[in-house]
């Protein structure tokens, strides 16, 4: 049976554990957040992590210490610090799996921050999907040494997970790449269906694309995306910089990778000013993106 820590317990931490909890393969769950430190947050966070049966802890070495395999689930910027953090707490049979979205020479630095404080196994992953709807079971790509070692025991404890290559840097390398084309096509809705609405040809438009792409609910597509750069457009934009990284540490210009940021960044600014829900139907999401800016003294569109 396998025991999983976690460090950081935000929305994809959280949803994992709701799944690993009910699985027979896995005996402990325990997790770290910076949260629980936290006289106003902890309650509530803690109070989430009891119902999946996770002990808390507010510091690393205590949430670790009988894991055998621990999942970093942090913002971008502080997984080179967590990677640091933990190799002075973890042991040599211990596994540490970053599975941040960040490009490959970030990996290879978290990996490096963790052997200097000892000699736990390091180990690269990439999360596929929105990880809510799947839990514990969103595909998982990881690479290093250790992959195959990690992915058998996180496959016992019924997770999703394929170890794709012995380099760090191979999975998170599918991952962003495949982001400049998933971002992409975000992108290229944000800005065409922006510009078709404020020319009072939205529908016009998206009839033509569904004639040269069929079998695509191009409706149904621009609510999605489009409510997803309204929830999660900061994430999203952090996670292009790193595919723009990825790209140059290839030797190629990112031209297209910072547009998509850039384009993203604005409409989810946009749309979090406007108070429009990110669940609304891509007709209001769309007026909000096409209404003159107040400051600018023009009126909604």
């Amino acid at each position: 049976m396998t025991k999983i820590a976690f460090i950081g317990f935000g929305e994809a931490a959280q949803a994992m554990a709701s799944g690993l909890a009910e699985e027979p393969g896995v005996s402990a769950l325990s997790a770290f957040d910076i949260r629980f430190a936290d006289g106003a947050q902890a309650p509530a966070l803690s109070a989430k992590a009891a119902e999946w049966k996770v002990s808390t802890h507010a510091q690393i070495g205590e949430a670790v210490a009988a894991a055998d395999i621990v999942l970093s689930l942090v913002v971008g910027s502080a997984a080179v610090h967590v990677g640091a953090e933990a190799g002075r707490v973890l042991k040599a049979d211990q596994i540490f799996v970053d599975l941040n979205s960040i490009s490959p020479d970030a990996k290879k630095k978290v990996g490096e921050a963790l052997a200097q404080g000892g000699k736990a196994a390091f180990v690269e992953g990439a999360v596929m999907a929105r990880v809510p709807p799947y839990k514990h079971k969103v595909p998982i790509l990881l690479a290093g040494a250790a992959a195959e070692r990690a992915a058998a025991l996180l496959t016992k404890a019924g997770m999703d997970i394929e170890a794709v290559g012995t380099q760090i840097g191979q999975a998170c390398a599918v991952k962003m790449i495949r982001s400049v084309i998933v971002k992409g096509v975000e992108a290229l809705l944000i800005e065409s269906l922006t510009a078709a609405e404020k020319a009072g040809v939205r529908e016009r438009i998206l009839d033509s694309i569904s004639e040269t792409f069929p079998g695509i609910d191009w409706r149904q597509t621009a609510t999605y995306y489009i409510g997803r750069t309204q929830q999660h457009g900061a994430r999203r934009v952090t996670e292009m910089k790193e595919a723009a990284a990825t790209l140059e540490s290839l030797g190629l210009r990112p031209v297209l990778s910072l547009a998509i940021s850039e384009t993203i960044k604005a409409a989810h600014e946009k749309l979090k000013a406007s108070g429009l829900a990110f669940d609304k139907d891509y007709t209001e999401l769309l007026a909000a993106l096409a209404a003159e800016d107040e400051k600018a003294g023009g009126k909604a569109a």
